[in-house]
């Protein structure tokens, strides 16, 4: 019996969004049985990465419920050996590998606050890759590897 889970969804380009982009990340990782504090440091990590391309991308999203071009397209395949969540947008290209490494303790002793996204998601995932597809579509994959402990659930279920 196949148990991997394969799930996908348009976000609009609207950051009043992003509360539910959370949700349905968290809901499809903890019927996956992740746990709690994994699932929640996963959904963050895709929070920040979509919250990017809406922040920084050239989307026009408009509140629309049907994919359209300025909406963002999330994709989730979870298997037994490593959960894989791919983003797929139209915005101005961004590639988060040209990033340098943030010292944290410089960047907090200068009082920033924001600029840490690309810095978390590289802590919180285990692969960040990306890609420019023929269509100009941009193709984030973030990649946590499973560890031991989830597969004894799933197989426990």
């Amino acid at each position: 019996m196949d148990n991997d889970i394969h799930y996908q969804f348009a976000v609009p380009s609207d950051t009043s969004h992003l509360a539910n982009l959370r949700r349905v990340i968290t809901e499809v990782l903890d019927n996956a049985s992740f746990a709690p504090l994994k699932a929640n440091l996963i959904a963050l990590a895709v929070d920040e990465a979509v919250a990017n391309i809406m922040e920084h991308g050239q989307s026009c999203g408009s509140g629309h419920t049907e994919p359209q071009s300025g909406d963002i397209l999330v994709l989730v395949d979870l298997s037994a050996e490593r959960l894989a969540i791919t983003i797929r947008d139209k915005s101005a290209g961004f590639d988060p590998r040209g990033v340098p490494e943030v010292d944290l303790a410089e960047h907090l002793k200068a009082g920033r606050r924001r600029g840490l996204g690309v810095y978390l998601i590289r802590r919180i995932m285990d692969e960040v890759n990306y890609t420019t597809r023929e269509n100009s579509e941009n193709e984030l994959q973030l990649v946590k590897y499973v560890d031991e402990s989830l597969e004894t659930a799933r197989s426990n279920r």
